[in-house]
């Protein structure tokens, strides 16, 4: 298994701009819908996939860069490390001004993003 250490991953998307902390690109998901009918066998629940959700991707950033306006919509593309892949998905800024900083301590900004459409990695 080959591993790889987080460091060096880039982030684009409309105007962001500011030194990238953190970066958790969540899962997919798939509604389940009940099929379940009066013939299914044995008591067990039967289910089919329904609508794909691509997830939500959210960043975590140094304060005093350029955040584009809530709302707005672009291509995210989210680039690992050599060989771990890129996300690139349509989102929208979703949450955004959650800012945190202890005392004494750098100031940053968590910035939420919703995929609209299919995901792709390569």
């Amino acid at each position: 298994m080959t591993a790889y250490i987080s460091t060096g991953v880039t982030v684009s998307f409309s105007t962001l701009s500011g030194e990238l902390l953190d970066v958790n690109p969540g899962g997919e998901s798939a509604d389940q819908v009940d099929v379940t009918h009066q013939g299914s066998t044995d008591e067990w629940r039967e289910f089919l996939s329904g609508l794909k959700d691509g997830g939500e991707v959210s960043l975590t950033i140094h304060m005093g860069g350029t955040v584009p306006a809530l709302g707005t919509q672009s291509s995210l593309v989210v680039t690992f490390p050599t060989g771990a892949g890129t996300l690139t998905v349509t989102a929208n800024l979703s949450k955004k001004g959650e800012i945190g900083g202890s005392l004494g301590d750098k100031l940053i900004e968590s910035l939420t993003f919703k995929a609209t459409g299919a995901p792709a990695w390569t």
